[in-house]
Formats: C-alpha cells, sequence, structure tokens
C-alpha cells in the first residue's frame, strides 16, 4: 500500500543495481510513476468532456517533472509547467528529465520552485497533484485554500485531476515488497507504512529500495501525511466551487490486483487496497 500503477515495457541494457551507484529518484520513477497511464488517462476525459485535447499542464507537487517531460514530449503542441518545493529534487529532474529533451521541447516545460499555494492564478486546461501528494495539507481549510486555488486557475474547460488510495490496508500499519526494474536489472521497492493514527488519520509512511547484492537504501523518501477519505475529498472539492466531481476506480485482474484500468463509478465494492482518480470540473 498504496498499489502502483501497472507498469509495462520491455528490458533495458543490464546493469547491476547497488545501493551506493543507483539514485533515489531513478529508482522511484522506475517502482512507482507510470507517466504514459497519467497522461493518456488526462487526455482521454478532457477529450471526452470538452471535445478538444489539452494543451498546458500545471503539475503540482511535480518533484523531478518527470509527468510534465513526458507531456510535452509526447504532443508537439503541448505545454507543462511544474511546481515545488524541494529544490534539489527539482534540480535533479532539470538534468535528468529535463535536459536531455530537445529545444524545441524545452520550450514548452518549465518546473517552478515554488509554494502550490502561491501559484499564480494563470488559465490552465488541467491541473493535477499525483502519487497522492495533496495529503501533504494535514490541516482541513488548508487543504480547502489548495482546491480553491486551483477552480481559481481553471477556465470553464478546464479539469482537476488527483489521484487517492485507501481499503482496509489504508488504515493499518503494513509493509509491502514488490520487485520491480531499471535498465535491465532488478530490485526490490518497500513500502512502509509505518504509523497510523486512528484519531488524527495522520499517516508517516517510508520506501526502502533492497538490491540483489544485499545493499539496501531505508527511508529513501519520507510522507508525513493526513489520509482524507473518498467521500470527504469529494466534498471539500465540491465546497471549493467544483460543480463536477467523478470516481474514476481501477479495475483488478485475474488475481485480485489492480490492472491500470480505470472506469467511471458511483458505486464500488471495498477492498483491501484500492486505487482511484477524482476528477473535478468547474
Amino acid at each position: 500500500m498504496p498499489k502502483t500503477k501497472k507498469t509495462r515495457g520491455a528490458k533495458k541494457k543490464s546493469t547491476l543495481l547497488t545501493a551506493k551507484n543507483t539514485h533515489r529518484h531513478a529508482l522511484y520513477q522506475s517502482a512507482v510513476q507510470e507517466p504514459e497511464a497519467d497522461t493518456r488517462f488526462m487526455e482521454e476525459r478532457f477529450c471526452e468532456k470538452f471535445g478538444k485535447s489539452p494543451i498546458l499542464l500545471r503539475e503540482d507537487f511535480c518533484g523531478t517533472g518527470f509527468l510534465s517531460a513526458t507531456w510535452v514530449k509526447e504532443k508537439a503542441h503541448r505545454r507543462a509547467v511544474g511546481y515545488d518545493l524541494d529544490q534539489p529534487t527539482v534540480e535533479w529532474g532539470l538534468e535528468n528529465n529535463i535536459s536531455p529533451l530537445s529545444a524545441e521541447e524545452k520550450a514548452r516545460i518549465e518546473l517552478r520552485i515554488a509554494d502550490v499555494l502561491e501559484a499564480p492564478l494563470d488559465p490552465v486546461d488541467v491541473v493535477c497533484a499525483m502519487n497522492f501528494s495533496w495529503w501533504i495539507f494535514k490541516d482541513r481549510d488548508q487543504l480547502l485554500n489548495y482546491f480553491r486555488s486551483v477552480r481559481k486557475s481553471l477556465p470553464d474547460e478546464g479539469m482537476f485531476v488527483l489521484d487517492i488510495y485507501g481499503g482496509s490496508e489504508a488504515y493499518i500499519e503494513v509493509e509491502e515488497e514488490h520487485e520491480k526494474e531499471l535498465d535491465g536489472e532488478d530490485f526490490y521497492y518497500i513500502w512502509d507504512q509505518d504509523k497510523v493514527c486512528g484519531i488524527s488519520d495522520e499517516l508517516l509512511c517510508y520506501i526502502h529500495f533492497r538490491f540483489k547484492d544485499g545493499s539496501a537504501m531505508k527511508k529513501a523518501f519520507t510522507y508525513d501525511w493526513r489520509r482524507y477519505g473518498m467521500k470527504e475529498s469529494q466534498d471539500l472539492l465540491r465546497e471549493a466551487g467544483f460543480d463536477t466531481v467523478e470516481v474514476y476506480w481501477e479495475g483488478s485482474d485475474e488475481d485480485g490486483d489492480g490492472d491500470g484500468e480505470f472506469s467511471l463509478e458511483t458505486h464500488a465494492e471495498n477492498s483491501e487496497a484500492w486505487i482511484a482518480y477524482l476528477v473535478a470540473t468547474p
């Protein structure tokens, strides 16, 4: 927990991964993110709702800008701006995700080291807050203010996309290990939901990495969050001024794991672990 989106793709060249020679952001991008799935989802939902393709993406809590870089690479008309407060993370993304882009692609993307609460209210087509990053706002009023600021940035034909996870495992201390791959070499991604408060709904979580040579990268990432429930999140978005809030629920494969396919639902059976997109429009 949380479940990672189903990854696809062929293996690349093999290089022995160890805790010393591998960067935590490269491991995170490989283990957790699947930006092509997110961009496809946003494009499809936007086209369904407004009959045209989105152009400008604002990626809040952008981290390394992996999603924004993918957005501009996929289509020549797209532009992206990302916001994140962590300077070392953004700088790693500039070097490893933005620098390899062509000059034309670089002209259509910008990563800014700034607080999302202070982002300019310039109109954008899509705002996204992925990887449960918005749970950093533990105070309800602060989260509501963030949602309101996003609403002000969206024209009538605009869309806000968030992801959210839940299920019975979201309420317990749990550690899960998954085998992943980077550049043709396997490693282990460990999600550690270390502390869960039944009163405040606060979570303290870590990501660890373990390698075939026996080395490990403990607490590569730390998350100090408040878990917001599905109904509460929808209510907050509506209170912030969004007219429509839809839930796109992930299906499951024959083993009961997420299959990476999301469908619009109004009711769903609870399970040990689930992941969904929230899509809010003016």
